[in-house]
């Protein structure tokens, strides 16, 4: 069943530029169903350390307790980190076992979803780096039709071979996924194939998940977890996108009471730049630029969040021209430009509250009523930030209503 409050937490927040001294690339831990169990969205290099460089003071998430994660897309600043995470959290074989073939399919510890291509992508990288681990793990793809779909193969020869030269051979760890085809709407609905229950758990889960394309330079998705019953609270989560507007069918009725969309870049006036390193550009050729890119700016991202009537607007994947503010000064240049991207969304989505420009380790609480609040790490240098190493992380947990945007930014 669903969590009275549904929460959320950014490992990776950067571009494919990075990572960098203040941003990790994309990862985002989805805390939304019982049990402790958790969903991560993309898994960039780095991820698992990221659970590492959490906040030492108050709850820390598990990388152990993640059961299914969900990739919008193949680029390299999305995915690079599976492997390294499957390695992580599947356990080591014991010492001296011989890796073995079973005929009959074990229920893996953890699933992955997400487009045509992740399936060999895993397996040929787990086979070619002679990963072995001691549970195992599915790669689900959700395929158009013209895909062609990965099969599934067990070698020919029940003496083991790491099977590299044979994509369709799945890895010694891999137990076989389900080939997800999109409806005639072109979409993917209900995509965890147990219709939505939890699949370490009996009882059907409250939270279900919804795929759809969005317009990106390669294939790409946005996802949509969607509650069923009393509360119906609904969080869109989009991949890299120039034009989200394929996905918008299953982003109301009812409307999300979370977007949360990318703003990779976003043209500075000089009034809010004043080291005048960015300000100099047009903002036409920015917009211009970043769709042929395609990525968006904040004022894009804003629009997208009117058009689905958001509750609340976080924006995530910043380019690597904007580091993350690094001490709590309001007036501290890269807090002075964190401000003016929020505020441009803002204007641009027009529902009277302020959009969020997401940091590694932002934290998202939404609950069953009310509006989402946000609480912020204080960046350390141990952590590749700026400050005191012993000094203890913290958070500091604000309304999504209460912050105008022309308050300061809080780092």
């Amino acid at each position: 069943m669903a969590r009275r409050q549904m929460s959320l937490m950014f490992l990776g927040t950067a571009s494919g530029g990075g990572p960098s001294d203040t941003r990790n690339c994309s990862s985002l831990i989805c805390d939304f169903v019982a049990h402790d169990d958790l969903w991560l969205v993309d898994c960039a290099e780095g991820t698992i350390r990221q659970f590492a460089n959490q906040p030492q003071q108050g709850f820390r998430y598990k990388a152990h307790r993640v059961n299914k994660m969900f990739i919008t897309h193949l680029h390299a600043d999305h995915i690079m980190g599976i492997v390294p995470f499957l390695r992580g959290v599947l356990g080591i074989p014991e010492a001296g076992a011989t890796p073995a073939y079973s005929s009959i399919p074990t229920t893996p510890k953890l699933e992955i979803y997400g487009p045509a291509g992740l399936r060999t992508f895993v397996r040929q990288i787990m086979k070619m780096t002679f990963t072995s681990t001691a549970e195992t793990y599915a790669v689900h793809e959700l395929l158009h039709t013209g895909d062609v779909a990965t099969p599934c193969d067990l070698p020919e020869s029940p003496k083991f071979d790491q099977n590299i030269s044979d994509q369709n051979v799945m890895h010694v760890s891999e137990t076989p996924g389900t080939d997800i085809w999109a409806d005639k709407d072109g979409f993917w609905r209900e995509i965890t194939g147990d219709m939505g229950k939890n699949s370490n758990h009996s009882e059907r889960s409250e939270v279900l998940v919804d795929a759809g394309p969005i317009q990106h330079r390669a294939p790409c998705l946005g996802y949509v977890f969607r509650e069923t019953g009393p509360s119906t609270r609904k969080v869109v989560i989009l991949g890299d996108t120039h034009d989200p507007s394929e996905i918008a069918p299953l982003c109301m009725n009812p409307s999300p009471v979370l977007l949360i969309h990318e703003a990779t870049d976003a043209p500075i006036p000089s009034n809010a730049d004043s080291e005048g390193r960015i300000s100099k550009r047009d903002p036409a050729e920015v917009q211009r630029k970043a769709i042929l890119r395609g990525h968006s700016t904040p004022g894009m991202a804003g629009a997208f969040a009117k058009e689905i009537d958001a509750s609340a607007l976080v924006l995530n994947h910043i380019g690597g021209r904007f580091p993350a503010p690094n001490s709590k000064n309001p007036n501290e240049p890269r807090a002075t430009i964190m401000r003016e991207i929020e505020r441009q969304a803002t204007e641009a989505w027009g529902a009277g509250r302020p959009a969020v420009a997401a940091t590694d380790f932002l934290r998202v609480d939404i609950p069953v009523l009310g509006i989402a609040t946000y609480s912020r790490m204080q960046q350390q240098g141990s952590a590749g930030y700026h400050g005191q190493q012993n000094r203890r992380p913290q958070y500091e947990p604000r309304a999504a209503d209460t912050r105008h945007s022309q308050q300061p930014y809080q780092g």
